[in-house]
């Protein structure tokens, strides 16, 4: 199994907190010990990546001010319930927020929804009919899909927060 690229994650961990920087140091860590061996399915892979990113996602929301402090704290604020945009024009939609907030939110908010599909809910969710085993191959380019869109989300962040001032 072929490392995460050094650089991805050197320029993801600049956006994440000291817990979720952990959370990539544990994957990173696994993916050494996987080096010779091989399993039927890499989803468990993921998890950590999946993890953090939902912890990032709700700090990059408080951070431009989509959420407030108790959505923030709530055991109830759902993630991919806010970022769907199927759902973007109930009332609690961040896909619409994004959207509203700036001319390149929705692209961004597109970003952050196909990363939390397919590095999440496709990893958690259990689908009778198709189980989605990943490869490890699979595995690394969904922890790269969700480190490119802290990246992206970071960066929005810091322009968006510089054309404030």
């Amino acid at each position: 199994m072929s490392p995460i690229q050094p650089d991805l994650v050197t320029q993801a961990k600049k956006y994440l907190s000291p817990s979720q920087i952990g959370l990539l140091d544990d994957i990173c860590l696994v993916i050494r010990l996987l080096k010779k061996n091989s399993i039927s399915d890499y989803s468990f892979l993921v998890a950590p990546a999946a993890k953090a990113y939902e912890g990032y996602l709700k700090d990059f929301f408080l951070s431009l001010g989509i959420i407030d402090e108790n959505s923030y704290e709530s055991d109830r604020f759902r993630v991919g319930k806010t970022l769907n945009p199927s759902l973007r024009y109930k009332r609690f939609s961040i896909f619409q927020k994004l959207s509203d907030l700036d001319p390149d939110g929705e692209a961004l908010a597109e970003i952050l929804w196909d990363a939390w599909k397919h590095g999440r809910n496709e990893i958690f969710h259990y689908f009778p009919s198709d189980l989605k085993k990943i490869s490890d191959s699979e595995a690394l380019d969904r922890i790269h899909l969700i480190l490119n869109a802290v990246i992206k989300s970071g960066e929005f962040l810091k322009k968006h927060k510089s054309s404030l001032v």
